[in-house]
């Protein structure tokens, strides 16, 4: 037996020992996984297209939706929305639902 196998680890050794085992074992796998790559050949060919599926049956159509109001602008585009504005423009101005009617041109 040679002279060091009866000396106690120093706990400063054992932790080196631990921290080089440790970082080798965290490196190893990397460069195992690099050496395993192989390069490719080219593009593989392109494969055939698929059927095509058959078209779904119609929908049923749904309910027409309610008439608009009365239109709420002037001849210059902007809304009309007092009864003074309304009677410029020649409308008929609706008090009880704030509206003014138009007259068609």
């Amino acid at each position: 037996m040679k002279e060091y196998d009866n000396k106690p680890l120093s706990r400063r050794a054992a932790l080196t020992r631990i921290g080089t085992v440790a970082a080798a074992a965290y490196t190893v796998p990397a460069f195992t996984t690099i050496s395993m790559a192989h390069a490719s050949s080219g593009a593989s060919a392109a494969s055939n297209p698929s059927a095509p599926s058959e078209p779904s049956a119609p929908s049923e159509p749904s309910a027409p939706s309610a008439a608009s109001g009365p239109s709420k602008s002037g001849s210059n585009g902007t809304a009309i929305d007092n009864q003074t504005d309304c009677e410029t423009s020649n409308g008929t101005w609706d008090a009880e639902n704030g509206t003014c009617t138009l007259p068609k041109q």
